[in-house]
Order: structure tokens, then C-alpha cells, then sequence
């Protein structure tokens, strides 16, 4: 089925876990923040520079893939490496451009979390320690990004995106141990659904009780999705 093989190209149950790290970073700045169109206009730059990201790493790993993952969109020929490489672009783009609508710094964060990309899908992913530290890094800035539209308060996030990037690290650590251990994949994947009961939990001791299970609820389809497509 086409659709499925573009939901597992992009990781779309994961997306729901970007935007909630958003929320965090909003919510940390305090209420009444700016307004609801600039936390949609972050929350859809972390999608597409989240997807942007995963289908970089597939595209990165699309050789190695045809032995460890031959079922997979792209090793298996039901996406283009064309194509892929077309939307790494095309989301990457769109995410830098929406942050740095809404503000300067939201350019240089995207920005920071494109360089860390790179880092990561050509060749720092293969390295022990390193590797997680990187993702863990991306998570971080990312609920950085969520503040970015008042930089007076963004340090205001700092120990919320500190705890999203340990959390994010630790899944790194269980993540590479998945070819060698397939137990280590559901342990992935139930670390990976619970970022946004994390950042619901956040976002409830930051604002109120109604709106952090609003983003807890976040994880609803984020678990539904990851049902019917994998999420690593």
C-alpha cells in the first residue's frame, strides 16, 4: 500500500512526539505567551524538520538497509531514492523557513538541528556515546524551539529540555542494541510513545492541568499509528 510506505519512510507516529516537545518549550516561556498561530507555525516547522530528518537517515542508510531492512521503502524499491532525497529537501526548507518567521533565533535553532542532522546521518549515528548524545542534542534544541519567540525567556525551558534529552539518549543507547537484541525494539518503542505523557506532565505543571492532557492526549494517535507502521 503506497501510504504505508511513506508513513514508514517518514516515521509519522514520532511527529506527534516533535510537536509535543513544542508545547513544552511554549509552555515554559509562560502564559499568555504569543500568539496560538506562532506555536502552530513552530509546531509544523518541528514536523517537517523531524521529517525531514528521518528520511535523511533512510536515505543516509539505504545501502546498509538492503541487508538489515530489506523491507523497507527505500531499499526495497517502493520509494525512490529520487524521491526521498526530494523530500529530505522540500521539509528541511520548509522547517528552517517556518521558524525563522517566527523570529530570528528560531532560524538559527532549526539551523542548529539541520548541522546535528548531518552529523548524525553521515557517520556520527555509528559512533558509541556519540551517536545518542547527537539525538538527544536535536530533541533538546527542539523544545528550544518552541520558546524561541521570546528569547528573554527561553532558559525558562532549560531543565524541560534537559530531561527530553536524557530521555532521548537513553532511547539511543536501547536503540542500538535492536539488530542484536529484538527485545530492544518494543523497549524503543514504548520510550519513544511516552514523550508526549512526559511533555503533557510538563506542560501540566507549567500552565494547567486541562492543557497538559491535551498534550498528553498527543500520544493517542501517535499509538495508533505505530500500530499499523514502525516507529524506529
Amino acid at each position: 500500500m503506497v501510504t504505508k510506505q511513506y508513513l514508514q519512510l517518514t516515521r509519522a507516529p514520532n511527529m506527534f512526539t516533535a510537536v509535543t516537545n513544542v508545547f513544552t518549550g511554549y509552555a515554559a516561556i509562560g502564559l499568555p505567551g504569543p500568539s496560538a498561530a506562532t506555536v502552530v507555525l513552530l509546531a509544523f516547522s518541528s514536523v517537517c524538520l523531524y521529517t525531514g530528518g528521518v528520511v535523511w537517515n533512510d536515505y543516509c542508510d539505504r545501502d546498509r538497509d538492503k541487508i538489515e531492512n530489506p523491507q523497507r521503502p527505500l531499499p526495497s524499491g517502493k520509494v525512490s531514492t529520487a524521491f526521498a532525497l526530494a523530500l529530505v529537501i522540500g521539509f528541511v526548507a520548509m522547517g528552517v523557513g517556518l521558524a525563522a518567521y517566527v523570529h530570528p533565533l528560531g532560524a538559527l535553532l532549526s539551523l542548529a538541528i539541520v548541522g546535528l542532522m548531518a552529523l548524525y546521518n553521515t557517520g556520527l549515528k555509528s559512533v558509541p556515546i556519540l551517536g545518542p548524545i547527537n539525538m538527544g542534542a536535536c530533541r533538546f534544541l527542539n523544545v528550544f524551539l518552541g520558546a524561541c519567540a521570546v528569547p528573554a525567556a527561553c532558559l525558562d525551558a532549560l531543565p524541560y529540555a534537559g530531561i527530553i534529552m536524557a530521555w532521548v539518549i537513553l532511547i539511543g543507547f536501547y536503540s542500538s542494541r535492536e539488530v542484536d537484541d529484538p527485545r530492544m525494539q518494543t523497549v524503543v518503542k514504548v520510550m519513544i510513545l511516552m514523550i508526549p505523557l512526559i511533555d503533557g506532565a510538563f506542560v501540566a505543571s507549567l500552565t494547567t492541568p486541562g492543557l497538559g492532557l491535551a498534550v498528553a492526549a498527543f500520544a493517542i494517535p501517535a499509538w495508533l499509528l505505530s500500530r499499523w507502521v514502525y516507529v524506529t
